[in-house]
């Protein structure tokens, strides 16, 4: 697999990856946009979208708009927290890094600005993520 970067550089796709809108497009939501959160926790938890919305709605998510997702789900008694801090001289964790790694289990990955889903060492979401992309921490989904 591979895909092409913004400045036309083409990418090996160094992890396993299926296309997956956690259930949007057959909710009454089809159009909703900046909803990875909403995405993430539906994949996560086996909700449907709709479910899954009106959780993190009434956590405070607007519509359409950034959520503190890293806060919510740290309250959640379901998700144990995983940290990658960066370490001098160190490459920081990365979605093929982490597919190696936790290659059984279902997490959700914190990047820059976007959260997604590896499942059983699989990434699950709606576009493929540099393989390089920092991942900042992970969450274990019991």
């Amino acid at each position: 697999m591979s895909f092409v970067d913004f400045d036309r550089t083409v990418h090996c796709l160094e992890y396993s990856w299926i296309n997956s809108d956690g259930g949007r497009s057959t909710s009454k939501r089809k159009a909703q946009k900046n909803d990875c959160t909403v995405r993430a926790l539906a994949l996560a938890r086996d909700l449907p979208y709709d479910e899954a919305y009106d959780i993190l709605k009434d956590a405070g998510r607007k519509c359409g708009r950034g959520f503190d997702f890293v806060k919510w789900v740290g309250s959640q008694p379901w998700a144990t927290k995983i940290a990658f801090p960066a370490v001098k001289g160190q490459r920081r964790m990365t979605p093929a890094q982490f597919c190696r790694d936790y290659p059984k289990g279902t997490y959700i990955l914190r990047v820059t600005k976007h959260v997604f889903v590896v499942r059983d060492g699989i990434i699950y979401d709606t576009f493929k993520n540099r393989p390089d992309r920092c991942v900042y921490c992970a969450w274990a989904i019991e």
